[in-house]
């Protein structure tokens, strides 16, 4: 090693010891783990335990970078995080926002009061030194862009403002380009459609600081060959809405690229003039739009960008226009991967269909109960906020919480008396045995515990377990309680079925038993605002059965 390579290395690694990061967690163990393994590479760490005292801690000691936890006692991680950011001296410092939720809502959240980066717990001392590391990388390479510019503000002193105006676009250039790396490698992380579609947007107007954007989407399902309104920001609902484009129409031919060339973003006002075009371009300009681009994927059109005017007023810039085609080549690549994968979800959702008509094929006094428990299991998630693919799982339990029927003998599913003993046991063993067949099959292995658990009461005395309380998943007691409700309100050939008030009466007085009181809750309050409906039973009763359905 020479000399200078030497001095250099020495010199990072002091540069590295004086970095200080202030650790913001009420969790001391989470504080402690930190601690140590920042620590050990070289960094300077001080701790508080409170919203209110890392603010103080900041006021003494600016630090070179803030991890800040979401859940804080008396300024929670979005008010420290905006605080910090709204304040002129300290709104450098980076902050690397953790939380112990996922959803793309609370990540949202944390980038649009300012975080610049985002941790999930749980998350390994690894994963965190990269992201420290890259920040103060950046830190670096911003450091190292400043001393070079102010080098050559003093050679060409004569041209300064002309050099002070390309030194901002080339930091925001960087900055865009960081930016766009990390915002590419989220879309295409995601595999929910509605949720990228609306970071897309933020990021679009965020990005190239504009009022407005909307992204006018095909629906491959409904009409392939129209694109209307699916996401927007800036713009009034009624403005877009009511705008929609034809594959066939003049406009699209006119902002479509040719053959061999790439799709690249068009003015309105390069449009205007052409008589044939205004049907369409008069819309958008009243929408408040000057930009479109269209989203190509695979050499086809999948939806069209809008934009409009730049905050500041200003024309857009080549790489403003660099920036809308690359937002638009990452928007293409992420909205087919979310339909391919929403594709291979209702192909799997069409299999557990054809179980479900195998089950009810063998009990028809049940036929269409179990596309109404999932209805309802549906209804009650979304009601109780959970994420889409939560949804999803509780639908597939649903969907199979009665297939272990098919090991269950018809004679006894078609007993027209009391069942003995004996048959009520192979009976009560269908959750055990429809879970057991579920098992090695990897996309219905996440519904294993739904299909086994659904008989389970909160007061233990369900079955196959006699699980109890908080023992039973909260998608094993929506089913429970939707599965219950079907039962209720549906015709039997021994009974007529219960009116909703009735039914509300039944779940109102064995809330804490026999159903989970936050469940019904739920429940009973969407039946009562509409928002769940009972839905009636399509079967044809055979005469003089009246044999109970388990």
């Amino acid at each position: 090693m020479t000399l200078d390579s030497a001095r250099h290395v020495l010199e990072a690694r002091d540069t590295k010891q004086k970095r200080t990061i202030l650790v913001v967690d009420d969790d001391r163990r989470v504080v402690d783990l930190l601690q140590i393994s920042l620590s050990q590479n070289g960094y300077h760490v001080t701790t508080a335990a409170s919203g209110e005292e890392g603010l103080e801690q900041v006021r003494r000691e600016t630090p070179d970078l803030v991890i800040l936890d979401l859940r804080l006692p008396k300024k929670n991680g979005y008010e420290v995080c905006a605080a910090l950011k709204s304040a002129k001296e300290t709104a450098g410092i980076p902050i690397i926002m953790v939380s112990a939720t996922a959803e793309v809502d609370a990540r949202l959240q944390g980038l649009m009061h300012g975080a610049d980066d985002y941790l999930t717990k749980p998350f390994s001392p690894k994963e965190l030194l990269i992201k420290v590391r890259r920040i103060f990388e950046r830190i670096e390479r911003h450091d190292t862009l400043s001393s070079k510019n102010k080098e050559l503000e003093t050679e060409v002193a004569r041209n300064r403002e002309d050099l002070v105006v390309r030194n901002k676009e080339l930091k925001f250039q960087v900055f865009s380009l960081e930016t766009l790396m990390g915002l590419t490698h989220q879309l295409n992380s995601s595999l929910d459609l509605d949720g990228l579609l609306g970071t897309m947007i933020l990021s679009v107007v965020g990005q190239l600081r504009v009022n407005s954007a909307c992204l006018f989407l095909t629906d491959q399902r409904e009409d392939p060959k129209r694109l209307d309104a699916s996401t927007f920001k800036g713009v009034k609902a009624e403005s877009v809405r009511s705008i929609h484009f034809l594959y066939e129409d003049p406009f699209i031919r006119a902002i479509l690229p040719t053959d061999g060339e790439e799709g690249r973003p068009v003015r309105l006002g390069d449009l205007s003039e052409d008589p044939e075009l205004e049907a369409s371009v008069g819309p958008l300009y009243a929408a408040g739009f000057t930009l479109v681009c269209p989203v190509m994927m695979k050499n086809k059109l999948t939806a069209i960008l809008a934009v409009g005017e730049k905050v500041s007023g200003q024309d857009f810039h080549s790489t403003d226009l660099e920036m809308v085609k690359a937002l638009s080549e990452s928007a293409g690549i992420a909205i087919e991967n979310a339909r391919l994968f929403r594709d291979l979800q209702d192909t799997y959702l069409a299999t557990v269909r054809v179980l479900v008509s195998t089950i009810e094929a063998k009990d028809p006094y049940t036929h269409g109960h179990t596309e109404r428990v999932a209805h309802y299991s549906v209804a009650i998630a979304k009601a109780m906020g959970f994420s889409q693919e939560e949804i999803q799982t509780i639908q597939l339990g649903a969907f199979l919480h009665d297939i272990g029927k098919l090991h269950t003998s018809d004679s006894i599913l078609h007993k027209p008396g009391a069942l003995t003993d004996e048959e009520w046991r192979l009976v009560k063993a269908h959750p055990v045995r429809g879970a057991q067949m579920l098992q090695g099959v990897k996309f219905l292995e996440k519904a294993t515990d739904l299909v086994r658990h659904h008989h389970e009461r909160v007061d233990g005395k369900g079955y196959p377990d006699g699980l109890r309380g908080d023992q039973i998943t909260v998608g094993a007691k929506i089913v429970n309680v939707a599965d219950a409700f079907d039962a209720m309100t549906t015709d039997r050939p021994y009974r007529a079925g219960l009116t909703q008030d009735q039914a509300i009466a039944q779940f109102e007085e064995k809330a804490g038993t026999q159903f989970a009181a936050e469940v019904v809750e739920v429940m009973v309050a969407a039946l009562r605002d509409g928002t769940i409906k009972v839905l009636k039973s399509d079967a044809t009763w055979r005469q003089n059965a009246n044999a109970p359905s388990p």
